[in-house]
């Protein structure tokens, strides 16, 4: 599966960098901050909630009837006291937008993604987004959604206690900020709160964001 990722991602950068027509290039950078849920660590004898900071490079196209295609790679980094230090992302998006109306826009998106852990341990992904984009001014949008997120394949995944099987699966909520510096360039913060049967994937964190528009 990774490969088959790896090689669709050369291919949307290779259609990033040469669209024409209708078809309009973008990347976007973002980094974030999250925690964790906190729990009870039996080892250190206290409860504990683990610290991360993430960043990613997206690359992609928007198409005609407000299609987007895009390819994501990341990495995330825990803190010194978490078992596994950094972890690796590639995921692939292809979102549709409506125009409701001259300042509302809903839109969809499906993901396939491929996760890689520095203990060697790799698994495949799917995520399903949906939210609403509200334009408060001509350069200022705020965005809102829901994302329900999970593994392809649950078996080799256990709860924190070790006793219970779970899956990836979450749900996140978003809440982001939008301000356009220009036609070509948008910044933004959001903050976002996820809930999860295991700790590690029930996080709270901000985002920054900045969005390149050929």
């Amino acid at each position: 599966m990774k490969k088959h990722l790896i090689a669709a991602a050369i291919a949307m950068t290779a259609c990033a960098a040469h669209a024409e027509g209708d078809y309009k290039p973008f990347v976007m950078f973002d980094a974030a901050t999250e925690q964790d849920a906190s729990h009870y660590d039996s080892d250190k004898g206290k409860s504990i909630a683990r610290e991360y900071i993430g960043a990613n490079v997206t690359v992609g196209v928007k198409g005609p009837n407000k299609m987007e295609y895009s390819i994501k790679a990341g990495a995330s980094q825990k803190d010194k006291d978490g078992t596994q230090s950094v972890s690796n992302n590639l995921e692939l998006k292809i979102k549709k937008s409506y125009a409701l109306t001259d300042s509302i826009s809903p839109y969809v998106s499906l993901r396939l993604g491929e996760k890689l852990s520095s203990d060697g341990k790799h698994f495949t992904h799917y995520a399903v987004d949906g939210g609403v984009k509200i334009k408060l001014m001509d350069n200022l949008a705020f965005d809102t959604g829901l994302r329900y997120r999970n593994a392809l394949s649950t078996s080799r995944y256990h709860k924190a206690s070790g006793q219970e099987e779970y899956t990836y699966e979450s749900i996140r909520a978003h809440g982001m900020l939008l301000f356009d510096l220009d036609k070509s360039n948008t910044i933004g913060l959001r903050y976002a709160q996820s809930t999860a049967d295991n700790y590690e994937e029930e996080r709270k964190g901000w985002r920054v964001h900045y969005q390149h528009n050929y």
